[in-house]
């Protein structure tokens, strides 16, 4: 297992894209804290890490999608079959350097969030500041990025089960980030016209996406009926369901 791990991890930092990513998050967060850079609710950007946790999900499909299906793409998957390492192995090597992939993209986000703030607002909204929750800032700040890192985690798990399904990169990429983004509104306004006549709705694995936007905003309940605790419940219950679904598709996927 230590061997494919460290294959894997090879893999990733021998990606060009893999160091052009810490660039391209602190540049698009950098454009949000300049949109908002006169916004009344500066404080909610400061806490949500000027958008950085939902750049970070939309590389984290990229990289679902190519670390599965580019294997199959390329022919590279015999190799690691033909060596017998089991792919219970090889799928469980892969989704833990995922895992800790996005947890290093989401330490990004909190980080870059700093010097961006002094760069918007200077001094400023201090980070000691009471915010929500009564916590301060900083504390809404640690704990959105922890909630967002707990409700990427569903969507990694879709996203491999989209790669496993994929015959190529291409596809497994556009077809995650359509799926993901596209059932997101679609819930949103299921949820809105029939959401509290068919309370099963509510349910749906779309909206445990909101989860982070509910815990900065708790006003958000009114489009997700859900409680913080239901969505927590649900991201970890579908989290769970589509890897195990990843997993079997990849199991049973011809070579």
């Amino acid at each position: 297992m230590r061997e494919l791990l460290s294959e894997e991890f090879y893999k990733l930092i021998h990606k060009k894209g893999t160091w052009y990513t810490p660039i391209i998050l602190f540049m698009a967060m950098l454009a949000v804290g300049f949109m908002a850079r006169h916004s009344p609710d500066a404080q909610w950007y400061i806490t949500a890490a000027f958008a950085g946790t939902e750049w970070a999900i939309i590389i984290m499909i990229v990289v679902c999608a190519t670390t599965i299906s580019m294997e199959y793409e390329y022919g590279t998957i015999k190799h690691l079959v033909i060596e017998d390492k089991g792919k219970v192995r090889i799928f469980l090597s892969k989704f833990s350097i995922i895992i800790l992939y996005d947890a290093y993209l989401h330490l990004l986000a909190f980080g870059f969030t700093l010097p961006i703030k002094w760069l918007m607002y200077g001094g400023k909204y201090s980070f000691s500041a009471n915010y929500e929750y009564g916590q301060s800032l900083m504390s809404n700040l640690i704990n959105e990025c922890l909630i967002d890192f707990l409700g990427s985690i569903v969507i990694i798990g879709a996203a491999l089960l989209l790669s496993c399904a994929a015959k190529s990169a291409a596809v497994a990429i556009a077809s995650g980030i359509t799926v993901i983004f596209i059932g997101q509104g679609v819930s949103m306004m299921l949820l809105r016209n029939v959401g509290r006549s068919i309370p099963l709705l509510r349910w749906n694995p779309f909206n445990m996406l909101n989860m982070p936007n509910e815990w900065s905003n708790p006003a958000y309940y009114e489009n997700t009926l859900l409680t913080i605790k239901q969505l927590m419940i649900g991201n970890i219950g579908y989290s769970i369901l589509f890897i195990l679904a990843a997993f079997l598709m990849f199991e049973r996927k011809r070579i």
